[in-house]
């Protein structure tokens, strides 16, 4: 449970009010400057009603999705407001990939995201929790969406990826390494569709590869910092010789079969490969150390954690004339399209 709730953090309304309960005073002179910033806070308030395109409080979108049962509750510091499922679906997804995206790119990721906002009402025992969907998002309404990602919204309305009759958590992120992750090696057993597949063209992004460049003695620091593991059981470290590699600065790196670093030892200290990525603000954790006069280098391949759909693959692949179902069967393993409304 460990392993999956560090995954599971790792791993990321158009209602009729925005006003927060408990947002204003009583005083005499408290409704006064209300009154004075009447037309300012409503501006701040409902003004991206509309900036998405998306001007109807009832979750109709203008494509004509109809009305989606589920409910996005959205709380932050400022309050609670509910939001459209596929309204918030277009939101996220503006947020994620560009406007200018292949569509069926965009579709394939409006289905993961609209997947794993459905898979959070299910409990463990497969019973479903409401059809309100709780969520803390204080970027949302910070992008507007483009008719590009209503589009991919509004033809995908209510599709998502299943596992054994239940909506997957749609792991994406937006380089790989060369491939992804199989989720079997991160031990994340109640993911068992997150397989390793090629994706040969990534290096051709421009992020695909990055260098951090750090004093010896700031490096030293930063390590001592980190928080640290215990030394995982035998059966759990990886024996193979090339999944196991020895740095100039005595650090031993063990990888899985992609490549992604599982583990660091150092001088009998244990730490994560995703613990020291954080640390050290590294784009993914697919990384080689090396250095010499003081000086160290960190090497970094792809962004982002390497499991599930690789964005910039499955815009290749949209290049090239595949579906969105086309593109996800090739991530995920075993899944089916199910319509939830």
């Amino acid at each position: 449970m460990k392993r999956n709730r560090e995954f599971n953090r790792v791993f990321q309304a158009f209602g009729k009010r925005r006003i927060a309960s408990g947002f204003f005073g009583k005083s005499p002179g408290t409704i006064l400057l209300f009154l004075l910033m009447t037309p300012y806070l409503v501006t701040f308030l409902f003004g991206n009603l509309r900036e998405g395109g998306w001007d109807r409080a009832d979750g109709e979108s203008p494509h004509g999705t109809g009305e989606s049962r589920f409910v996005v509750s959205n709380h932050t510091a400022f309050g609670s407001e509910s939001i459209p499922l596929e309204a918030y679906v277009a939101d996220k997804l503006a947020r994620s990939m560009d406007d200018g995206c292949e569509m069926e790119a965009l579709k394939a990721q409006a289905v993961l995201i609209r997947s794993g906002l459905v898979a959070s009402l299910y409990e463990p025992d497969g019973d479903v929790r409401g059809s309100r969907i709780g969520i803390q998002d204080t970027d949302y309404g910070s992008v507007p969406a483009g008719e590009a990602v209503r589009e991919a919204v509004s033809q995908t309305a209510g599709i998502c990826l299943t596992f054994e009759g239940r909506p997957v958590n749609g792991a994406y992120f937006a380089v790989s390494n060369g491939s992804t992750r199989n989720g079997a090696e991160l031990f994340l057993e109640e993911y068992p569709y997150l397989k390793s597949v090629p994706c040969s063209r990534d290096f051709l992004s421009e992020d695909f590869m990055s260098m951090t460049n750090l004093k010896e003695s700031e490096f030293n620091r930063i390590w001592q910092e980190l928080a640290k593991i215990r030394k995982p059981q035998e059966e759990l470290i990886p024996k193979e010789q090339d999944r196991v590699q020895e740095s100039s600065l005595g650090i031993t790196l063990y990888q899985d079969s992609a490549g992604y670093v599982l583990y660091l030892q150092r001088e009998g200290e244990w730490a994560s490969g995703e613990q020291f990525r954080e640390s050290f603000h590294l784009s993914s954790s697919c990384f080689g150390i090396g250095g010499e006069d003081g000086e160290i280098v960190i090497t970094v391949k792809g962004v982002g954690h390497g499991l599930g759909m690789s964005q910039f693959a499955a815009r290749e692949m949209a290049a090239r004339g595949m579906d969105y179902v086309e593109i996800l069967d090739y991530f995920f393993e075993d899944v089916t399209f199910t319509k939830f409304e």
